[in-house]
């Protein structure tokens, strides 16, 4: 039973470490993956079902099969699930470790500091589109679709790892889920009907372009730090979902730039016809929208953000998965490569961490993402922020702009120059 695992517990060749999380279907375990050779252990992140889905028989049956089907999604935005089974009544699965945090995290811990720039939004949500589309693309050995539908497009369910990478996580399980019983369902999708799709939420078969609705609505959210879709009660949510109004961004900041509000209202068509057809066009927008701006966004500028947000969060983290690789391991240290040692976090938060990699925008102002505000009732979406108020926009200078770092190194470099040439003409006479 989930609640009997500890630390040791084993899960086929998984050996649990530490418990990272626990939520309303499972709990989420750091874990070593033992392999023949010790060479090959691996850190893996283990998630064990809650012991009342046991009982559920067509959700066990299901969520294996789903499982197993999605194991064979292969993309660098995907999170790779290494194993599933059944071990004495608990269901379980091993997956990629990502040493990061959710999306959902990111946003609480950047809006107590700064909000998320609207650059990396961007990014984060065309690389996720681009995962979300290797997903739908999965075919059998015929080459006919598998039709994978993710059912569960959240800000939960969308990693950030320390290295800046996107990664979606917990495809299949969504479908499982719709197997057990009214009465166990209810506390599984406490939550998640915000960010559920019309057809979705009035019960009607989804396809790939219920999972792009629903990323729309991550980016709305992302960009105007606004929730799009959130009622008093979860029926209220239900009937925003299939009827209430969408507000057009400029609603909401008026230097909202209107080539964004373009994808992002299309994302958000209620008509699956008038939206995006693939996650793909979608992400290609979404990078050709960053192209058009002149704005370029490196991997590191999102390891920056993780950095400068959850430094502190991740590397108390990592010591204790160091400490729980030593008690496993007899007292002795663990291997140096299970686990990184990058010393940029910094726990003090003495040392200034910036957000690098971006090329166009120094500075961004105003949105407050923890929590993401609420408005007060359907047709109110509250005041304007100036979240895009430092983002080149049509009409300005479209020629990219360096950091202040950048330049104070392009002047360090022009000085040096400078002074070699004196030395040498001076060494001449």
């Amino acid at each position: 039973m989930p609640e009997d695992l500890k630390q040791g517990s084993k899960l086929g060749d998984n050996e649990l470490m530490l418990r990272i999380g626990r939520g309303g279907m499972a709990t989420v375990w750091v874990a070593r993956e033992r392999a023949t050779d010790p060479k090959d252990d691996r850190l893996v992140a283990v998630k064990a079902m809650l012991t009342e889905l046991a009982d559920e028989t067509e959700f066990v049956t299901m969520f294996l099969d789903e499982v197993r089907l999605v194991r064979a999604i292969k993309h660098p935005n995907v999170v790779e699930i290494y194993d599933v089974g059944d071990a004495e009544g608990v269901m379980w699965m091993s997956m990629e470790w990502v040493e990061g945090e959710s999306l959902h995290t990111v946003i609480a811990e950047a809006g107590k500091r700064r909000a998320i720039p609207p650059e990396l939004a961007v990014k984060i949500i065309a690389d996720a589109a681009s995962g979300l589309h290797a997903a739908h693309e999965l075919r059998d050995l015929d080459g006919s679709l598998r039709g994978v539908v993710h059912r569960d497009v959240s800000p939960h369910n969308i990693l950030i790892g320390t290295n800046g990478m996107v990664k979606l996580v917990d495809f299949g399980v969504a479908k499982a889920v719709g197997r057990i019983s009214e009465a166990t369902r209810a506390g599984q999708l406490k939550g998640k009907f915000g960010y559920m799709s019309p057809e979705q939420a009035l019960g009607k078969a989804v396809d790939r372009r219920s999972d792009i609705f629903s990323l729309g609505i991550v980016l709305f959210e992302l960009t105007t730090s606004r929730r799009l879709f959130r009622g008093e009660h979860d029926i209220d949510t239900l009937k925003l979902v299939i009827g209430g109004p969408i507000p057009k961004p400029t609603s909401i900041d008026a230097k909202y730039p209107p080539g964004l509000e373009r994808i992002v209202l299309k994302a958000l068509d209620r008509n699956p016809e008038a939206r995006y057809q693939s996650a793909q066009e979608l992400a290609e927008d979404l990078r050709g929208y960053l192209k058009t701006e002149r704005v370029v966004v490196a991997q590191s500028a999102l390891s920056g953000l993780m950095k400068r947000v959850l430094g502190e969060r991740i590397e108390q983290r990592r010591k204790a998965v160091r400490a729980a690789l030593k008690a496993l391991g007899s007292g002795q240290a663990p291997p140096s490569d299970l686990l990184s040692g990058e010393l940029a976090f910094t726990p003090t938060g003495k040392d200034r961490l910036t957000v690098s990699g971006v090329s166009s925008v120094s500075s961004v102002t105003g949105s407050n993402l923890s929590g993401i505000s609420q408005p007060t009732s359907p047709s109110t979406v509250g005041r304007p922020s100036s979240s895009f108020s430092g983002l080149g926009l049509a009409g300005q200078d479209q020629s990219p702009r360096m950091s202040v770092g950048s330049m104070i190194g392009y002047a360090i470099g022009v000085l040096g120059l400078l002074v070699a040439l004196f030395v040498l003409l001076f060494m001449r006479r």
